[in-house]
């Protein structure tokens, strides 16, 4: 019977593991691209689990600006599949996020991916909300819109009381994107989205822009989005027509918001959904 152990990754895991990531979906799986960064990155912890000293089975561990601990990048090799190794990954991150202090754990996963969904829920999680990335057609072209502007730090109430009213705010769960991460949008994490000219505002609608990237991709994302529907396709107009060289431009929105017309309406296109699952740490 075989042994299966958990540890930290190492360097030298590379190879292994992307023998059989290589296929996942399709060969569009985007771990290799981004897996020099992850083991580099003090900010995140990530795990395999080993086999006769083989790596078959990966995971990892970021702790965001709100205190939360995110759960991403589980993969398991397909011949070692129904072994519980998923469970054993998501025990071991339960436990490190607990005892570094985080209160609450989230994850995200596909909107069809059924099977993780059984996965994460036999864990504790919850689904607490769903989303939908919304992107422009090739040929469309933005302009900087009158009336929207910067928010600054001296704002910070004023766009408090803007997104806590928003339907959006309800309807995602209060839930900042940051590429596919979400953290909760408390007063210190929208207050160092200031610091950083991050906030665009416009008659009471509000957008959080959180540009990023994975490998030498790189997009201007939109990560949160709320408002009457006129002044937040103006904040969109004129955050994507921010100069650069993009490879993606797209929009967060949760699934219900009356912006999902408003988008489609000005040609936008949804290229996938996603659920956000949550799961606050055990007391004790």
């Amino acid at each position: 019977m075989l042994d299966f152990r958990v540890r930290k990754a190492r360097p030298s895991d590379r190879v292994p593991l992307m023998s059989f990531i290589k296929d996942v979906w399709g060969g569009h799986d985007y771990i290799p691209h981004v897996w020099d960064d992850w083991i580099k990155d003090r900010s995140g912890k990530m795990f395999v689990v080993e086999a006769e000293g083989i790596p078959i089975a990966l995971n990892r561990i970021r702790f965001l600006r709100d205190g939360s601990a995110w759960f991403e990048g589980a993969r398991v090799h397909p011949y070692y599949r129904r072994m519980g190794l998923a469970s054993k990954l998501g025990d071991n991150a339960m436990k490190v996020a607990r005892d570094s202090g985080a209160p609450v754990f989230r994850l995200t996963s596909g909107s069809r991916n059924k099977a993780s969904h059984g996965q994460v829920a036999k864990m504790g999680f919850r689904e607490i909300a769903r989303f939908s990335v919304y992107e422009p057609g090739k040929t469309m072209r933005f302009s900087r819109r009158a009336g929207v502007r910067i928010a600054k730090e001296p704002d910070l109430d004023m766009v408090m009381r803007s997104i806590r009213g928003s339907r959006e705010y309800r309807l995602g769960r209060g839930a900042l994107w940051d590429g596919f991460a979400a953290m909760s949008l408390t007063p210190d994490v929208v207050e160092g989205m200031l610091t950083e000219e991050s906030v665009y505002v416009s008659d009471g609608a509000v957008a959080i822009r959180r540009p990023g990237r994975e490998g030498k991709e790189i997009w201007n994302q939109i990560g949160y989005i709320s408002g009457e529907a006129a002044r937040a396709m103006d904040l969109v107009d004129t955050i994507f027509a921010m100069e650069g060289k993009f490879d993606w431009r797209f929009v967060m929105v949760p699934q219900g918001s009356p912006l999902v017309g408003a988008l489609r309406r000005h040609g936008y296109r949804r290229s996938f959904s996603n659920v956000l699952f949550e799961r606050k740490a055990a007391k004790g």
